[in-house]
């Protein structure tokens, strides 16, 4: 694509939950999973993350509970016939309060979850509502700012898992220079279904940020790999995932026919490493890649300096 755009994307706000995304509107008590000032329904601030909101709603229902507890005081001390009575009214009281206040403190966290766990399940609708309002607005907003519209699809994209949603974020990766320095993911964009896209974009990883390529996107590749090939240099972005898959012997290990199959394209850099793992591991299980390495070898590397410094332990030709 010639009008990449070059960009800056905000890092991913981290979270111990994906729920802690979530706030919502003090005021109109719609939910959002955008980072913004105002609400997007009735545009006033006062957004509160979740759990902040829930532990409002639990210490608000605790302290109901305390001032009950002193109600209750108050009027065993009124109707107390003597003043031995109204003694033990008094005494019972501050007891039960402290009791009570005690067992809340302890309580707080659990009650805290519980709030939320009702939450969830008392305002699905709510929730799924500001959503769905998020995904409209940063669709909206691609027409103005991708970069901002690629970050607020990424915030949906922590709680909603759908591939409409991870094809829409890849469409916009693929609009920007993307670089070696940005947090970029792949992993949580891995769909079920072939996304041509999808593929151009693991080949770009490959070549500037291939530690992203896993076990999963290996098994997306395999999965798809003849209507990878039929892309346009599909067999350049397979070159490129072979050379991802040669930083580690476990993935040589486990991929070894995929990579026998591409191991022609790789650049110098890549079968030189390769070339390195066969070579000094020759009792591993490497079906047919050992003997495809060695014959790339031999035509093309067997005279450079850079490969004679490797001493094969055992080579079989």
């Amino acid at each position: 694509m010639d009008n990449k755009i070059p960009v800056q994307i905000k890092p991913t706000i981290k979270t111990k939950y994906v729920y802690e995304k979530l706030r919502i509107c003090n005021n109109c008590h719609r939910y959002t999973i955008l980072r913004e000032d105002n609400c997007t329904f009735c545009g006033k601030p006062g957004l509160l993350p979740l759990r902040e909101k829930a532990a409002a709603t639990v210490r608000r229902t605790m302290r109901n509970e305390r001032l009950a507890a002193i109600l209750i005081t108050l009027i065993s001390i009124f109707f107390g016939r003597s003043f031995q009575e109204m003694a033990i009214g008094l005494a019972g009281g501050v007891i039960l309060t402290g009791c009570l206040w005690f067992v809340q403190h302890r309580l707080l966290p659990r009650a805290v979850s519980r709030e939320i766990a009702r939450m969830f399940l008392h305002d699905r609708q709510r929730i799924a509502d500001g959503l769905i309002a998020n995904l409209d607005r940063a669709v909206e907003t691609g027409k103005e700012d991708k970069a901002r519209s690629y970050e607020m699809l990424r915030e949906i994209a922590a709680l909603v898992h759908d591939d409409t949603i991870r094809s829409l974020q890849i469409i916009l990766l693929q609009s920007f220079v993307l670089r070696k320095d940005m947090e970029l993911e792949l992993e949580p964009l891995l769909q079920s279904r072939f996304d041509p896209d999808l593929a151009r974009y693991i080949g770009e990883l490959a070549k500037i940020k291939r530690e992203l390529i896993k076990d999963r996107t290996f098994r997306y590749i395999l999965k798809y790999e003849h209507e990878i090939a039929s892309l346009e240099r599909g067999e350049d972005i397979l070159a490129g995932v072979a050379g991802a898959a040669v930083r580690l012997k476990r993935y040589v290990l486990s991929y070894s026919d995929f990579i026998s199959r591409y191991a022609r394209l790789l650049p110098k850099e890549r079968f030189l490493r390769l070339y390195r793992v066969i070579a000094t591991n020759p009792n591993e299980p490497w079906t047919s890649l050992a003997d495809e390495v060695y014959r790339i070898y031999n035509e093309k590397y067997q005279w450079d300096a850079d490969f004679q410094q490797i001493t094969p332990r055992s080579i079989s030709l």
